[in-house]
């Protein structure tokens, strides 16, 4: 790393479930939106960080859930922003495709697919929009500095956004940290195990320093060696 350029600051934005994270350097950009109910506080903490809505250049959605693109075409609206996702999520995020229904994973997952699709579907919706860049595995979007990884097994789509000058990682949910102790995803929420298990043996193998996920505070330092952790016990 070039040490006369500085690093872009990177700002958690923590919603009542979710994190969305604002990028602040040559360029603004925001990776993931956050739950339609929090869309006061988001464009609250962009303004206390000094950016407005049209200072974004990117939002980058890591994959398509609700808790995640909750405020997304809003914010394409007000900024013009370009929205970069996941080939395979964009669909979802148009809404050319409905939001999946809860996995038989696990028994959560199970019990929740016997209760009325109404119900389960209703907590998902977002107002959808069109996705501007489709993003696939090894993609480099040059102008912020990040490479595309593809991490399925949550959402078909899940991709990751790897920072490799500074060893930085937005994972989305394939990581989690509550309360110190790094996680995988909501298992009711995913579609499979096995490719869940093979994204996070490639996180693993990363040498990233900080990650940043969709849920909980910030792993790191060290963050894959604490995702090779989990791994090794839970995998």
């Amino acid at each position: 790393m070039d040490k006369g350029v500085p690093m872009d600051e990177v700002i958690r934005i923590a919603g009542i479930v979710a994190n969305c994270y604002l990028v602040r350097g040559e360029r603004c950009y925001l990776v993931d939106t956050n739950t339609p109910q929090c869309g006061k506080k988001l464009v609250r903490e962009l303004a206390s960080a000094g950016v407005r809505p049209a200072d974004l250049s990117h939002i980058l959605i890591t994959h398509y859930h609700y808790d995640h693109t909750g405020n997304l075409a809003r914010l394409k609206r007000e900024s013009g922003a370009r929205v970069a996702a996941g080939a395979e999520d964009a669909p979802f995020i148009r809404g050319d495709i409905p939001a999946a229904r809860p996995s038989e994973l696990n028994r959560l997952g199970r019990f929740l697919r016997k209760l009325p699709s109404s119900w389960t579907s209703s907590y998902q919706r977002f107002e959808h929009c069109e996705v501007d860049l489709l993003l696939r595995e090894g993609d480099i979007l040059e102008e912020l500095g990040l490479e595309v990884l593809a991490l399925p097994g949550h959402t078909p789509g899940g991709i990751g956004l790897l920072d490799r000058a500074d060893r930085r990682l937005f994972v989305g949910d394939l990581a989690s940290n509550y309360l110190g102790r790094v996680g995988g995803p909501t298992i009711c929420a995913s579609y499979s195990r096995e490719e869940i298990a093979a994204s996070l043996r490639r996180l693993a193998e990363l040498e990233v320093d900080y990650m940043y996920p969709g849920h909980g505070r910030v792993i790191g330092p060290r963050a894959s060696e604490k995702v090779a952790a989990y791994a090794r016990k839970m995998l």
